[in-house]
């Protein structure tokens, strides 16, 4: 009988923690112990280009997934542009390495363990329950070379963190709060793309009743038809009505999300969500706990509220200033995804980067559910990878990848059902992938409608419309 080893522990662990697939490099081989063990688990392996690439996908698949996602790499400083990403986007991320962690990748991480043989289902254990722990991020585990092989005793541990219920005392008082504002605002955040949050939400809306606006990450929790729903947190139409609010509340709003808070000072906030921002949002009561279970127990002590005091006509005036912003603007990006929008099935999802104007782009793409748009300003492989990470983890969803610097290769091997549009110049070796230019919006209108249900790679030439 072979012995289980420090690798099939640690392998086991994120199995058990439900990470879907696990991502790696090519020249990771070296890593033997951990890919092999991988494979025992029968858990799915993706090789990728790069360990930034590699490190991009697993967090990716850690958002969609909630549940950690996972990169076998020789070492964490190879994935330090994942490792920011995943840090900032608050996306579970265990990145398993050989070499020891230097400086810079350790002050990216919310902890680095390693793995031995007397402690490896306890340190694989702790780094899962880190990552996922609010705010969620990313963990490295170093696996050295020699010590993955070794036998390892298997011990069951808990790998869901539990998050505490807000106390009746704090209930009571975010009621009085919501009692007695007359112009609530909502807004909403990336901890509502998990759980029931969502189902909780929008009847809690729909009974303030209360605009609503969302965070980049929060864009599709509340549907964007939704009559109640007036786009990003940021926007004109935004600051217009945070300025008129008397109540501003924030339900899984992260900090890390607003660079500033968009509300003015004086105007009393309530905070729901998981994790306690009261210095960076100036909360005046927080509730902080599972946020679904917070909006049921704040329902029934709600019943004395009066609606809320908004004037109809000015909210139906903005809300068709809402809609009006979702049309073309002169970016190539939003008015490319404004056709594609009208072409793509319901349920796709898009992923765009890097981008100027992120609001802008954001607005061309309406989302009727989370994640249903990945979008990043900065990084040049984020799109390509994000495309990936989506369409293995929702096989059954078309997906569109909006770019000016396309990788097909990983998109290729895969055989992955993603139409890319390259804003930029395309590869010059572009293998199996069906290409296709489009010289104007035209063309490019002509080009997704018959594409759009094809399975397989697809590339858009849409380097010669205009800016």
């Amino acid at each position: 009988m072979t012995a289980t080893t420090v690798a099939d522990i640690v392998v086991d662990g994120l199995a058990r923690a439900t990470t879907p697939r696990i991502f790696t490099v090519e020249r990771a081989s070296s890593v033997v112990a951990v890919s092999q063990a991988v494979e025992r688990r029968r858990l799915p392996i993706v090789s990728a280009d790069s360990g930034a690439t590699a490190t991009l996908m697993a967090a990716v698949t850690g958002e969609l997934a909630d549940a950690p996602g996972a990169v076998i790499l020789a070492a964490a400083d190879e994935a330090r542009a994942g490792l920011r990403y995943a840090s900032a986007s608050r996306a579970p991320l265990i990145a398993l390495v050989e070499r020891s962690v230097g400086a810079e990748a350790a002050s990216l991480v919310k902890g680095v363990v390693e793995a031995e043989p007397m402690s490896a289902a306890h340190w694989i254990a702790h780094a899962v329950q880190l990552a996922m722990r609010d705010p969620r991020g990313p963990v490295v585990v170093r696996v050295a070379r020699d010590a993955a092989t070794e036998a390892a005793l298997p011990v069951r541990t808990s790998l869901r963190p539990a998050v505490a219920p807000p106390s009746s005392a704090a209930l009571d008082d975010a009621a009085r709060l919501l009692v007695s504002a007359a112009r609530p605002v909502l807004v909403v955040g990336l901890e509502c793309r998990t759980g029931d949050a969502g189902g909780w939400l929008r009847p809690f809306i729909e009974t303030l009743p209360a605009p609503t606006l969302t965070t980049l990450k929060g864009k599709g929790v509340l549907p964007d038809p939704h009559p109640l729903a007036f786009g990003l947190v940021g926007s004109a139409v935004g600051r217009s009505l945070l300025e008129r609010a008397d109540l501003v509340v924030t339900v899984g709003v992260d900090a890390v999300e607003l660079q500033s808070r968009p509300w003015p000072i004086t105007t009393p906030l309530l905070h729901l969500g998981r994790t306690s921002h009261a210095d960076a949002l100036g909360a005046k009561v927080e509730l902080i706990g599972d946020i679904a279970l917070t909006l049921e127990e704040l329902a029934p002590r709600l019943r004395a509220r009066s609606r809320a005091d908004w004037d109809v006509a000015e909210l139906d005036r903005l809300k068709r200033s809402v809609t009006a912003l979702a049309r073309p603007e002169r970016s190539r990006e939003s008015r490319v995804l404004h056709i594609a929008r009208e072409l793509m099935p319901a349920g796709t999802i898009a992923t765009v980067g890097s981008v100027a104007h992120v609001d802008a782009a954001a607005a061309a793409w309406p989302a009727v559910a989370p994640n249903e748009l990945l979008i990043d300003a900065e990084l040049p492989d984020f799109a390509s990878a994000a495309a990936v990470a989506s369409a293995l983890h929702h096989a059954d969803r078309q997906v569109i990848c909006v770019t000016s610097t396309p990788a097909l290769d990983a998109i290729e091997r895969l055989a992955c059902s993603i139409v890319t549009v390259s804003l930029g110049p395309v590869p010059a070796s572009r293998g199996g992938v069906a290409t296709v230019t489009a010289r104007d919006e035209a063309t490019l209108r002509v080009a997704l409608d018959r594409f759009v249900r094809q399975k397989g790679p697809v590339l858009v030439d849409a380097s010669s419309i205009e800016d």
